[in-house]
């Protein structure tokens, strides 16, 4: 546990990212406090989840709501005075996925422009942890190292352009603020659990296919299988996040959040069908073109641009050096597991929650 007490802003809920941050903070440490930025829209549910903490956390717990974009997010100035006087880290993940593909980079760079403006008045803040995304480096392919970002890659969907411009932003930041970026990979459910928020973010969607398909529709599986499957539970990403922002080591960095021993996309999508009776999933440029067309026509890259983004990397042999991440996690318990440990759970998660919303519908 942290030895000094922590107060840490979190901006990003309903976002599993964010609630698993407060959960973070609030066990690290018996007089951390976790401050939540929720937007207007949410604060009902936002109360839900404080009432399912453990009563002797939810004390320690703050609700600040407003919106992000407004001038000091919308927050009476007696709350923006708390801020500025007591938050000493701040985790922002609040970021637009969906809106028109021209305007999403403009509306997240505002969004962190909002917060970096007010962290530079806070008087005792130590880091401000920036989540981005391993698919910042769009098109390339071999070892993307962590402080890469604009080496002339084409990127490939709004979302990457959106978290490569909020990236620009805080590299330009970095001189005046003690500024941390995260780049998780696609991120899945809890390794221990399955949880995670639906069956559209992330390769949840992938994975929610195999399980709604008829036995006998073949997978489709994009590219030749070959690839790493870079994907990364959303636990290690918040154990990792914690422990990277708090520590002084990782200020004016980037760090990928990623499983350092990934396996290939066949070798994952094999266990896959394997735990879903399924046939082994057909490969190939076919395959690759039916499922990109699929997205095109359900419109995935509104409703869950990171599963698009996903399937462009599937396709592409990228590994994400995440050398720096190991490094300050060495003296740490927290480490990534492997897909093999955890494939399980996921897949019994999805089910369970593909039945529930089938007999909701039903009822």
């Amino acid at each position: 546990m942290t030895d000094r007490p922590e107060t840490a802003f979190v901006t990003g809920f309903p976002r599993l990212l964010a609630r698993g941050v407060v959960q973070r903070c609030l066990n690290r440490g018996k007089k951390n406090r976790a401050w939540m930025f929720v937007d207007t829209a949410h604060l009902e549910a936002a109360e839900a989840f404080v009432a399912e903490l453990p009563a002797k956390q939810r004390p320690r717990v703050r609700l600040f709501h407003g919106h992000l974009t407004d001038v000091d997010l919308g927050l009476p100035g007696a709350e923006v005075t708390e801020l500025l006087d007591q938050v000493t880290l701040v985790f922002h993940a609040a970021h637009e996925d969906e809106g028109a593909p021209r305007s999403l980079p403009r509306t997240n760079v505002r969004r962190l422009h909002a917060i970096l403006d007010l962290a530079r008045d806070m008087k005792r803040l130590r880091r401000v942890a920036v989540f981005s995304t391993a698919f910042v480096s769009g098109d390339r392919s071999g070892v993307i190292h962590e402080e890469d970002l604009d080496r002339g890659q084409r990127l490939r969907t709004p979302f990457e352009r959106s978290m490569f411009a909020v990236e620009q932003l805080a590299r330009l930041a970095m001189p005046r603020l003690p500024i941390t970026v995260l780049r998780p990979a696609a991120t899945i459910g809890h390794s221990r659990t399955g949880e995670s928020l639906g069956l559209t973010d992330g390769p949840n969607y992938l994975v929610s296919l195999m399980i709604r398909l008829p036995a006998e529709v073949p997978f489709l599986l994009p590219g030749s299988g070959v690839v790493p499957f870079n994907i990364v539970p959303i636990d290690y990403v918040v154990q990792a996040a914690w422990e990277l922002a708090t520590r002084p080591e990782s200020a004016g960095r980037t760090f990928h959040l990623t499983d350092p021993n990934p396996v290939s996309t066949r070798q994952a999508f094999d266990l896959l069908s394997h735990l879903v009776n399924r046939s082994a999933p057909f490969a190939g440029g076919f395959a690759s073109r039916m499922l990109r067309q699929a997205a095109r026509l359900g419109r995935l890259d509104r409703l869950a641009p990171q599963s698009v983004a996903l399937l462009e990397d599937l396709t592409t042999n990228v590994t994400y050096s995440c050398a720096g991440t190991l490094e300050l996690l060495a003296d740490t318990d927290v480490a990534c597991p492997p897909f093999e440990v955890y494939a399980d759970a996921l897949v019994a998660w999805m089910a369970a929650y593909e039945r529930a919303a089938r007999q909701e519908a039903a009822s």
